[in-house]
């Protein structure tokens, strides 16, 4: 059939057209960097009353059943208004669906069932006396309202009993606030509990309504010295909290809760570890290991003094601490401080620890992976990268990178790759493609989106290939990291081949890409997208001379295989005119292959939609900027400009050396500048090819 040359110039101006609008590109982005809490707290903070309820919650397991879920407790004692008794319509339904109230109803404990109807009521009269229209007694509005809370102040104190002693206790003293009689509040609360011991809960609940009862009849410090007391560093008025708290209260639990709140006030937090060394010292600290984590905190984020940052975080796990939480978050913060200092002779432990805290039954999962991401991203990976430890930084990062692969599926369709979007991200997995279409849902793979592979294509061929032989090493760590990490042959022999092309050693690319198979080559985007349908040999002699469409199950191997064979004419070829059209085709391929042809030596070059790069573009905090100047950006790279001028040079070059016109003819051809053939070398046969090839060549020429 014959060819039709103005259809083909047509197509190529429109691509050099193209070429000349800037392309939305993407990729690579810098990395998305989780900032999760390690000491500070961002999410709402617990108040006394969340304090308040966790041991509510935990005493009423205990004087139940350990079997009890402590949310079943809190529905029952927090949630439902509801009493459980037979008068209450939704009697049957509540015993089926609370274990709490299934174990009161089974054991016919009516002691429990009776305080807890003594507790709502007073709640329900509490809320009924907020209302701006309510009017005590006879003045009330509402005619069924029962007496402000004298009646049940009586009952509650009328219970002669030793089981809730301490709750009916709390009971009368909180009514009696509620109903502003606050001089007995203060006399009742201070006889009830004499045989009560302190670090009570309901002990401790009553004296701080008795201390709001001292505030409101004018005597606000004994209120505070109440306050501080209990713990409840909210209450306190005064105007420095934290000094007031250190002197009257310093190993409160809550004050460590108030402070990791703080942690954006400067003067709050210097002061607090300025403060730290006389606290640790002071016998009635307990929770030593609190203020050494604060003072690690402290000395990296605002002194950046790395060495008693460590030193403290150190000294912090010997000791107490107010919670299991905050041991937690001081392990894992010593594990961010290791992995700055570039320290993984714990890394492999404490891998393992955190990895239990990441499975789905946690709720707490998500957070611990971004913590283990923070880590690993922010700091392994740079001090690695800066360190030349290139292995055990691309290992770390393939790892974060699918730390939830096999416990979140995604959906994935098959049959439709990415191939309406110009966007090279494509997912390749070690399964065929027949046991992929076999099922509709596959665990996420590691793909060419993620940072791991953006650490790999910032490196030579050779250093990813010394990379993948250092990964064949059976180490503890690796072995563990490799299980998330992927290092499947395929993978990285293609990227080194890649790497290979880019960087002209087309020997070493061929060494690599002939040992992918062609299954692997087969599920990758550029091989469904049209990528290769282009010819990057003379946009037109191969038509004529038969080197032919370069596109075939593996191009990039075709692509290398050709250009080392130019090579070899170049250098070897018989006549001056043989070596100098091979350096024209070598120059006009290699120039192609980072424009028209980018997929031959690069990944990121496609199109994709500006919401699509707005979501990768930016992290959790953009005040957080991690260096990640080492990964290879084409965007930002001179090496195009580069080899566009080399480029240009060789042809002069090649066409300095031309000596016939034949060969002139031909290299003009090989160029596109088929006027330049037509007007300068009429008499040869690519002329003749010319105007033998489309009827209308003399409207474009």
């Amino acid at each position: 059939m014959k060819s039709t040359i103005s259809t083909r110039l047509l197509v190529s101006a429109v691509a050099l057209i193209a070429a000349a609008v800037p392309a939305l590109a993407c990729g690579p982005f810098n990395p998305i960097i989780p900032t999760p809490d390690f000491f500070e707290i961002s999410i709402p903070h617990r108040t006394m009353a969340d304090f308040d309820r966790e041991e509510n919650l935990r005493l009423w397991q205990e004087m139940t059943s350990a079997d009890i879920p402590l949310s079943d407790i809190e529905t029952a004692v927090y949630t439902r208004t509801a009493d459980c008794n037979y008068g209450n319509p939704d009697y049957l339904n509540l015993l089926h669906e609370n274990k709490f109230y299934t174990f009161l109803n089974n054991t016919r404990d009516e002691e429990i069932l009776d305080y807890l109807a003594k507790a709502k009521e007073i709640e329900s009269r509490r809320e009924l006396m907020k209302s701006a229209w309510y009017y005590p007694e006879s003045r009330n509005y509402y005619e069924d309202a029962p007496a402000a809370m004298d009646d049940i102040i009586k009952v509650c104190m009328m219970y002669d009993g030793s089981r809730l002693k301490d709750r009916y206790a709390m009971l009368a003293v909180r009514s009696m606030f509620a109903a502003g009689q606050y001089s007995r509040c203060i006399e009742y609360c201070d006889t009830a509990f004499t045989d009560i011991p302190d670090g009570n809960l309901f002990k401790s609940m009553a004296e701080r309504y008795a201390a709001g009862a001292w505030s409101r009849l004018g005597d606000v410090e004994r209120a505070d010295s109440i306050f501080a007391k209990a713990g409840d560093v909210w209450s306190v008025s005064e105007p420095n909290r934290l000094d007031y708290m250190l002197r009257f209260n310093p190993s409160a639990p809550q004050l460590m809760e108030w402070l990791r709140c703080n942690t954006d006030d400067y003067i709050v937090m210097i002061t607090a570890a300025a403060e730290a060394g006389e606290l640790l010292r002071d016998n009635r600290v307990t929770n030593k290991g609190d203020w050494h984590f604060l003072r690690s905190y402290v000395n990296n984020l605002y002194y950046s003094n790395m060495r008693l940052a460590r030193n403290d975080i150190r000294e912090a796990l010997k000791h107490d601490f107010s919670s299991d939480e905050l041991r937690d978050l001081a392990r894992v913060w010593r594990m961010k401080l290791d992995a700055m200092s570039g320290d993984t002779s714990s890394l492999l432990a404490n891998l393992k620890w955190i990895e239990e805290k990441t499975e789905p039954l946690n709720s707490d999962a998500k957070e611990w992976a971004r913590r283990i991401r923070n880590i690993i991203y922010a700091d392994y990976v740079p001090e690695m990268w800066r360190r030349g430890d290139y292995t055990t930084a691309i290992l770390l990062c393939g790892y974060a990178d699918n730390l939830d692969r096999g416990k979140i599926r995604y959906d994935v369709t098959w049959e439709y790759v990415y191939t309406d979007n110009r966007c090279f991200f494509p997912p390749v997995v070690s399964k065929t493609l027949q046991e992929l279409r076999k099922s509709t849902t596959e665990t996420n793979p590691s793909d060419y989106s993620m940072l791991s592979f953006q650490l790999m294509g910032s490196l030579s061929s050779g250093q990813l290939a010394t990379v993948y032989n250092n990964m064949q090493q059976a180490t503890p760590l690796y072995e563990f990291l490799k299980r998330r990490a992927r290092t499947d042959r395929d993978y990285y022999y293609e990227t080194i081949g890649t790497l290979a092309l880019r960087e002209e050693n087309f020997a070493r690319a061929e060494h690599y890409l002939s040992r992918v198979s062609d299954e692997y080559i087969r599920t990758m985007n550029t091989q469904k997208g049209g990528y290769f349908d282009r010819d990057i040999f003379d946009c037109y002699s191969s038509y004529r001379f038969g080197t032919g469409n370069p596109h075939s199950d593996n191009p990039k191997l075709t692509f290398a295989r050709m250009m080392k064979s130019l090579k070899h004419t170049m250098l070897y070829g018989s006549t001056a005119d043989q070596r100098g059209l091979a350096k024209i085709r070598y120059a006009t391929a290699r120039r192609a292959s980072y424009n028209g042809n980018w997929a031959l030596t690069q990944y990121w070059r496609g199109y994709c939609p500006g919401t699509f790069m707005a979501i990768l573009n930016y992290g959790d905090n953009e005040d957080d900027v991690c260096d990640y100047s080492f990964l290879y950006d084409y965007d930002t790279s001179d090496e195009e400009e580069a080899i566009e001028a080399a480029c240009e040079k060789a042809i002069d070059e090649a066409l300095a050396t031309l000596t016939t016109d034949e060969a002139r003819a031909e290299a003009q051809y090989i160029l596109g500048n088929l006027a330049t053939v037509i007007a300068r070398y009429p008499s040869t046969t690519t002329a003749a090819y010319i105007r033998t090839s489309c009827d209308t060549w003399s409207t474009w020429i």
